[in-house]
């Protein structure tokens, strides 16, 4: 099982308690070139994953040429941003399904569901994950309700 969460909060209660620990994820993965590249900010990280967990904190390529080389069954990736997902899965890293976990609102975005904002670019990423075959969903915890973010894009953008 791979699960990629897009979370601006990244690493939190939510994440641990209500995914990590029901599903039995082995790893935790958090991708992103910028904070990769800051050992404190990934020490800090490491300090929220209970013991049991493997956590590994890395840039994008970095992610998907470890994961070609894992067994691993339970495994999530957590990024920040629509568009570190869809550059992920431009790398090649193989999902039918992100999840939406978080988004929240920044200047100049779109209200899709009460805890999804996406900006301009933000759209252009989904959409281009879309065109890609990858369902893109909302979804705060394992049993909150399934969004369809495209779907609810139809509906404030005209994207069909």
């Amino acid at each position: 099982m791979l699960i990629l969460r897009i979370d601006d909060r990244l690493i939190h209660g939510q994440v641990i308690a209500g995914w990590a620990r029901p599903l039995g994820i082995e790893s935790i993965i958090l991708v992103s070139d910028r904070i990769s590249k800051d050992e404190w900010s990934c020490s800090a990280y490491r300090l929220a994953i209970p013991q049991g967990i493997e956590f590994s904190c890395v840039g994008i390529k970095e992610c998907v040429e470890s994961l070609n080389e894992s067994n691993k069954k339970r495994v999530m990736i957590i990024v920040e941003s629509v568009q570190e997902a869809s550059d992920l899965v431009d790398e090649g890293l193989e999902v039918q399904e992100i999840t939406i976990g978080g988004l929240g609102y920044r200047e100049a975005t779109r209200q899709i569901a009460p805890y999804i904002y996406l900006s301009s670019e933000d759209i252009e990423s989904v959409v281009h994950l879309y065109q890609r075959g990858i369902k893109v969903i909302g979804k705060q915890l394992p049993n909150s309700p399934r969004i369809d973010v495209i779907k609810n894009l139809a509906g404030v953008t005209g994207v069909r």
